[in-house]
């Protein structure tokens, strides 16, 4: 489960992108995340660049490869990619992470996760 308490105001986001502009990579063969810490009522801050081994091989998913993935990320709540499989979209999810498909740019897709956030405490 992703470290983070789900009713905290600061939590973190992994995004997957090739040049820290746009959301461009699938999470499978993406090789590089940018990490943004985000507090809901004050803003978010670009926190580091985390470079991580590709999971997708042709299209098949080895299992250890894909925990081992999934692990680099426990620190945050949610991840952002263009597109997501249905096997690291389950791995992340048993690991308390949830993933978005929003490609665009990472402005936008901060945006995004922020309103998820805010209409997802409502509810907690």
């Amino acid at each position: 489960m992703a470290d983070q308490d789900s009713k905290s105001s600061e939590y973190k986001v992994a995004i997957a992108s090739t040049d820290g502009e746009t959301v461009n990579q699938h999470y499978g063969k993406a090789e590089k995340f940018y990490i943004y810490s985000i507090n809901d009522e004050v803003g978010y801050d670009f926190v580091e660049e985390r470079y991580v081994e590709p999971v997708c091989m042709d299209g098949a998913h080895e299992i250890s490869r894909m925990k081992k993935s999934v692990l680099r990320f426990t620190d945050c709540r949610y991840i952002v990619v263009s597109r997501l499989g249905t096997a690291a979209n389950a791995a992340l999810s048993a690991a308390g992470i949830t993933a978005m498909e929003l490609p665009g740019s990472i402005d936008d897709a901060i945006l995004h996760v922020w309103k998820y956030n805010q209409i997802q405490n409502l509810f907690n």
